[in-house]
């Protein structure tokens, strides 16, 4: 897979990689001894944390690394129509698909990329700006890259797709402008449900494939949140506080009067990238942290060898470091620690770190900077639910969607301040937006649209209550 990648003067092309989830951390921590982050370009090997910037170009990487099988989702309704139809979640940072046969209703297979897009800049605000830059093409060849790339896995002819993304996203798919999105209001040029072909899309491969893009509901809150919220109402839930932690993260207030919405930028963090050990929740994650009396522990997702650390095992692994006091309220590093924790503690590119593990293959540990992330991220999460709920009526249930959801402890969320105290405990639901997606290739679009009619955007830039939740989420 070969990516266009910008280099500036004071880093490696191993840094700019692993940044954006394209690369693991060495064991070596970037110093040319173990070879593990060796790329082509133009043809040639490369250790890639011997090469430093500047530069601009293309690199080539290893797409086997990129492409990951996820866990099952439920059948769906089955229909008159023949082939197979796919769910297409692409997010900020990760695209997930999923497949069914549209007669049946029976789901075929799940699998998990990154958007490649992502070499652009870790948040949508950024490639906005690097698209008005002269870059938008580029951008827009990466993301129907990776698009064709998870499609040609399931190997099979695809009759249908449901796209389902945020507004941003939504525009680069269909050639859009990108503009609008520059400067407050931040409106779409297109909310209604758009029907495409492969053909007019540009996805090579798949010219004859339907791709239908459900309705937006406005601002930076997009189809994939309307598909969250309905796969919730199909549950028969109609009154609910819901997030989905994603790079673009976005909520919402729902009763049966009224939907609520906002986004706030968390950044890259929830998804576990741009962290020195960070990785997507699959197999080889470690997903749980904990501590047996003795020393740290952790899970893996699949017991496998770990890999790894997805957002939940940060938050654990944060939340442990705090009830010992190697971490002050800001997030910080202490200094005289006891020779138990002291044996945790390394300098990893020139500053402290915990080391949770290691081997002659692999190094994973948390680094004073992946800390200020994690908290910068879950502050802008605390601040969102805080102005969605100040002075309105809270529902019974709150529900975490999104990969990192799933194995959140409650133990850590509570720790952490994570949610405002008078919120009720999230129950974590998984991929809702992939789940939605999957509802609407059998149906349940007129329903999409109703429900986008009742949506209102709170608008968190002007919002007093944000601003104050955002500084009380900062803490741990």
């Amino acid at each position: 897979m070969k990516i266009h990648v910008s280099i500036p003067p004071d880093k490696t092309l191993y840094r700019v990689l692993r940044e954006k989830g394209l690369i693991k951390s060495a064991y070596c921590g970037g110093r040319g001894i173990c070879g593990k982050c060796t790329v082509k370009i133009s043809g040639k090997d490369v250790i890639s944390c011997l090469f430093w910037g500047p530069f601009e170009g293309e690199v080539e990487i290893a797409e086997e690394n990129l492409i990951y099988t996820g866990e099952p989702l439920p059948d769906i309704l089955p229909s008159s129509e023949t082939g197979i139809g796919v769910a297409l979640d692409v997010g900020t940072t990760g695209i997930e698909t999923a497949a069914f046969d549209l007669n049946t209703g029976k789901f075929i297979k799940r699998l998990k990329t990154l958007n490649l897009q992502s070499v652009f800049g870790a948040d949508i605000v950024t490639r906005v700006e690097q698209g008005a830059k002269g870059f938008y093409s580029k951008e827009r060849e990466l993301l129907l890259k990776s698009i064709k790339l998870i499609l040609k896995e399931f190997n099979t002819k695809i009759s249908k797709v449901i796209a389902v993304s945020n507004p941003v996203i939504h525009h680069f798919l269909l050639n859009l402008p990108v503009k609008s999105f520059e400067a407050h209001p931040f409106s779409p040029i297109v909310s209604d449900t758009v029907i495409k072909t492969g053909k007019e899309l540009g996805v090579e491969g798949f010219e004859n494939t339907t791709f239908i893009f459900p309705p937006l509901i406005g601002g930076f809150v997009g189809s994939d949140f309307l598909s969250n919220v309905l796969a919730i109402k199909k549950e028969g839930i109609d009154s609910f506080l819901i997030a989905d932690l994603g790079t673009n993260a976005e909520m919402g207030l729902i009763t049966e009067d009224t939907f609520l919405a906002s986004s706030v930028p968390a950044g890259p963090a929830f998804e576990g990238v741009g962290l020195f050990s960070g990785m997507r929740a699959v197999e080889g994650a470690i997903y749980k942290v904990f501590f047996d009396g003795r020393s740290f522990r952790f899970l893996t997702i699949g017991n496998k060898k770990p890999a790894g650390l997805c957002a939940s095992a940060y938050f654990d692994l944060i939340h442990l470091l705090k009830s010992f006091k190697v971490l002050n309220r800001e997030g910080t590093f202490t200094d005289n620690l006891p020779p138990l924790i002291n044996n945790y503690i390394e300098t990893i590119e020139g500053e402290k770190a915990f080391v949770l593990y290691k081997d002659e293959d692999s190094l994973i540990a948390l680094t004073q900077s992946d800390v200020r992330k994690f908290l910068l991220a879950k502050g802008a999460i605390y601040g969102g639910l805080y102005a969605l709920t100040n002075g309105r009526k809270i529902p019974d249930y709150l529900f975490f969607s999104g990969d990192f959801g799933s194995h959140l402890d409650s133990r850590s969320i509570k720790g952490l301040k994570v949610i405002p105290e008078n919120l009720p405990v999230p129950i974590p639901k998984g991929n809702l937006a992939l789940k939605g997606a999957s509802l609407l290739l059998t149906g349940n679009l007129e329903e999409a649209e109703k429900i986008k009619e009742k949506a209102t955007v709170l608008d968190l830039a002007t919002d007093k209550a944000f601003e104050k939740g955002y500084i009380e989420g900062l803490e741990i």
